[in-house]
């Protein structure tokens, strides 16, 4: 009798074993088909809730301007193969470029194509431009995303410089950002100006970004019949298309290439400049990337919306073609910053930008070779020789308006 009942509750067991495994397996199944995300630690217990609240966080490097002198792209010519190799010119960058989330610049002159009906280009490859109107080879912009830059201005004085010599000169350029796995605005591929490339996504963070210039050099007849293939700035356009961005994402970035009545290497904002960044702020922007003046301007919090006004330039040949102005046109900077977003219980969200930091940077070349670009926290005196006081006059101007921001420390 004990052998049969022993017998009998194994079996008992065995039969309860298997009816816990084939719910536990129809439980499974059933999550899987309806594509929910299948939780062991909550099918043990129901009881267990997420904490709140939750904070994401990434992080975004902003710099000036690559604006392309001849000289620059000649230097990363080699006549042999015909091709170009800007990435030695960003090889100090680089690896600091890769510690961001998000790493944006302002691509200052057209990537039109190598256009052979070009005029007045002298001491340039055929189908390329320099000053005054520009047209640049698009193997920058891959030495660019290489290096880990996700995040493109389009729109600045320079956008219609090669329209003249071809109504596809801004479409080849869209089109060549459009093949690239990166975030760009600026210019437009039709007149709905709806654009699937400004809007990403990390770590649950979305952010929208709208590129805008307020001048096309005086060349703004030659777009009058496709003058939505560039985003010119008004307030009108600007409140609508913030105002739609923001329904959509957390963060808006907008790149400003600043009012047409500003003044070319002036360290200081315009008031017009100042009103701007104020009707942006009120608008409800996170973020102002400025650029246009080709120096570095100060950088300033309004209420709570950072901006920088001018992030100088990145890469060019400004100083030496304008001996007059000094350092301002090869100093920039690689500003960084955190965006958290904290998400309640009760379903709402807030974002913050904060951990503003800065590391001044300087384009360095050796009789019109050998362009480089160099953090400050990489100079020394081989590169040039008043380094360090070229570093605080340009610290000082960059916190000028506001001091709540870290400048990297030079060697």
């Amino acid at each position: 009798m004990k052998r049969r009942l022993k017998k009998k509750i194994k079996i008992i067991i065995l039969l309860i074993i298997i009816t816990l495994i084939g719910i536990f397996s129809y439980i499974i199944a059933n999550k899987i088909n309806n594509n929910e995300d299948f939780e062991f630690s909550k099918l043990i217990n129901e009881k267990e809730k997420i904490k709140y609240p939750i904070t994401k966080k990434i992080s975004l490097v902003a710099t000036g301007d690559g604006l392309l002198h001849n000289v620059v792209y000649l230097d990363a010519y080699d006549k042999e193969t015909d091709t170009f190799d800007f990435s030695p010119q960003l090889s100090m960058v680089k690896d600091i470029i890769s510690n961001y989330d998000i790493a944006y610049y302002n691509q200052e002159t057209v990537f039109g194509g190598k256009l052979t009906s070009r005029f007045n280009c002298q001491h340039n490859l055929p189908g390329y431009c320099s000053y005054p109107y520009f047209n640049s080879p698009s193997e920058f912009g891959d030495a660019m995303v290489e290096a880990g830059f996700n995040l493109v201005g389009l729109a600045s004085n320079h956008s219609a410089d090669c329209t003249y010599a071809s109504d596809e000169c801004i479409t080849n350029s869209y089109n060549y950002w459009k093949s690239k796995n990166i975030i760009f605005d600026g210019f437009n591929e039709d007149e709905s100006k709806e654009n699937k490339y400004n809007i990403g996504k990390i770590n649950d963070i979305t952010y929208g970004f709208l590129a805008y210039t307020n001048t096309l050099n005086g060349l703004d007849g030659t777009v009058s019949n496709i003058k939505y293939k560039i985003d010119i700035y008004d307030e009108e356009t600007v409140k609508k298309e913030v105002e739609d961005l923001k329904q959509k994402v957390d963060v808006v970035i907008v790149a400003m290439h600043w009012h047409k009545n500003s003044a070319e290497y002036e360290t200081k904002p315009t008031q017009s400049n100042i009103q701007i960044a104020n009707y942006l702020a009120s608008l409800g922007v996170d973020i102002v990337l400025g650029t246009y003046s080709h120096c570095l301007q100060p950088f300033d919090i309004i209420d709570n919306t950072v901006v920088f006004y001018s992030l100088g330039n990145f890469i060019s040949n400004q100083g030496d073609l304008i001996s007059s102005i000094g350092y301002k046109g090869i100093v920039g900077v690689l500003a960084s910053m955190d965006i958290t977003k904290t998400i309640y219980e009760d379903g709402t969200s807030e974002i913050k930008i904060d951990n503003l930091g800065a590391d001044l940077t300087y384009t360095y070349n050796k009789n019109h070779k050998n362009y480089l670009v160099i953090p400050f926290s990489k100079m020394n005196e081989s590169y040039n020789e008043n380094y360090k006081q070229i570093y605080e006059e340009y610290k000082n101007i960059l916190t000028s308006l506001n001091q709540n921001i870290k400048v990297k420390e030079i060697n």
